[in-house]
């Protein structure tokens, strides 16, 4: 009788318990599931997390090796050799986001462009006791004749972690081209944002990342030069990359909102005929925003014929203000050190009733009021790089170094075009956007510059 008394207590017991958990099951279905986590389906979002992703594993996994190179570099250097730059890639370089005359650069690692038939024959004399910061399988006769190779990724750059025949020199890895290697971490298609209406490709690219490379070994090697530090230490690299990670963050904290409101504005504007214009006094910003892989077709001005029909692939034509509509969205960014021709570009700009979009810092070191940029603005987005030069003081140099303007203005440029992207899908709409001409398509080398090539007289005909 006691042990069939307690089994039935146990048995009442249990279907007790049956019954608060169904009840919790029932009362928990009932409720609407809030994610702990952001919806990843905001184009702007994804970016900017992608962005700062992508720093985040250069700290990690790179800046050790950065500490190592920079050191052999200032050895090189203080032992009276030679540190030359041969980068010229991806567009935000080659268009001049770190030559000499950029604010900030500390001038001790000319980059001897292809391009550049000033520098072309220079190369020739590196060699024993030299240092060199390459990103192409090139120039190989230097390396065996004892100048240091370090190699610098960026998105299509053939290495260890590329896909199988995917590259223009897919049997050629860097790492078998240099001495040591500083991986970008960017996906080799070039873009962080699969477009739901075109998803064969991925746009907002990550090609910035190249100029974060840059200013992270000049920075080491700067400070090691002036302090003849070879310990091989990275806190000079360190410092930077904490405060461009400091400043992305703060930025997608403060600006996203404004950025996603922006978006359909822009969508309305251009499907009633208007056309995207982005300007700065520095032509990086220009070419970074035109021919990248991973863009969008629709910025202007290019030459009447096409893309390739001016003096150079890809060569636009000067900005006139006069051409402008009240249809028509200016994507105006501050370079840092000429603050005042985007005022008088702006003013021209607003005359002409355009949709006015400012990227530039809301305070400047230098006391420069950006004020009068903020009343011309329809929209203002602080790109946090008020340094009047850069953001690091090494000794023997007047002013601050090493800037972060050019990535700022990058990361707030594609987030915006991200936002107009989305909106566009959301009306069914999809741009027509650069495949980079490096990646196979459908399993085709160099694929992409046929599929880009196809896409363009539709482009011209439609206009985004």
């Amino acid at each position: 009788m006691k042990y069939r008394s307690l089994a039935l207590m146990l048995f009442l017991f249990a279907a007790g318990g049956l019954s608060i958990m169904s009840a919790v099951s029932q009362n928990t279905k009932s409720k609407s599931f809030v994610p702990q986590y952001n919806r990843l389906d905001n184009f702007a979002d994804l970016y900017l997390r992608g962005s700062y992703d992508i720093l985040h594993m250069i700290k990690v996994r790179e800046m050790g090796k950065i500490g190592q190179a920079a050191k052999i570099a200032a050895q090189r250097k203080l032992a009276g050799g030679k540190i030359v730059s041969h980068i010229g890639t991806p567009h935000i370089m080659y268009a001049g986001a770190c030559t000499d005359d950029v604010p900030g650069n500390p001038n001790i690692a000319p980059d001897y462009k292809s391009t550049d038939p000033r520098y072309r024959a220079s190369l020739a004399d590196l060699g024993q006791g030299d240092f060199i910061i390459i990103a192409g399988p090139t120039n190989q006769e230097l390396r065996k004749k004892g100048c240091y190779f370090l190699g610098v990724g960026y998105p299509m750059s053939t290495n260890r972690y590329s896909p199988p025949n995917y590259n223009d020199n897919p049997n050629v890895p860097m790492e078998s081209q240099v001495d040591m290697m500083i991986y970008d971490w960017a996906p080799k298609e070039d873009g962080l944002v699969t477009p739901s209406l075109t998803p064969h490709l991925k746009i907002c690219p990550t090609s910035p990342i190249t100029v974060v490379e840059y200013w992270l070994i000049m920075a080491q090697i700067a400070h090691n030069i002036a302090n003849k530090d070879t310990s091989g230490s990275f806190n000079a690299s360190q410092a930077y990359i904490d405060t461009l990670m400091n400043r992305l963050e703060i930025f997608h904290e403060r600006s996203i909102a404004e950025v996603n409101k922006i978006g359909p504005v822009i969508a309305d504007r251009v499907l009633s005929g208007g056309k995207i214009y982005p300007w700065s006094s520095r032509w990086e910003f220009y070419q970074e925003a035109s021919g990248t892989a991973g863009s969008v077709m629709g910025i202007f001005p290019i030459p009447p014929g096409g893309f390739y029909s001016g003096p150079g692939a890809m060569n636009p034509l000067k900005l006139n203000p006069d051409s402008l509509t009240s249809k028509d969205v200016v994507i105006l960014a501050m370079a840092g050190s000429t603050p005042q021709a985007e005022i008088e570009m702006a003013q021209k700009a607003r005359a002409k009733g355009v949709l006015l979009i400012g990227i530039y810092p809301f305070t400047r070191e230098d006391g420069f009021s950006t004020s009068p940029l903020r009343k011309l603005c329809t929209v203002s987005l602080n790109n946090l790089s008020g340094d009047r030069d850069g953001v690091l003081s090494i000794p023997g140099y007047p002013a601050k170094i090493i800037p972060t303007v050019a990535p700022m203005n990058n990361y707030a440029f594609w987030s915006i075009i991200g936002a107009y992207v989305q909106s566009m899908e959301m009306r069914g709409e999809a741009p027509y956007y650069w495949m980079s001409w490096h990646v196979p398509y459908y399993n085709a080398p160099r694929r992409g510059h046929a599929y880009t090539d196809s896409i363009e007289p539709y482009f011209l005909k439609r206009g985004y």
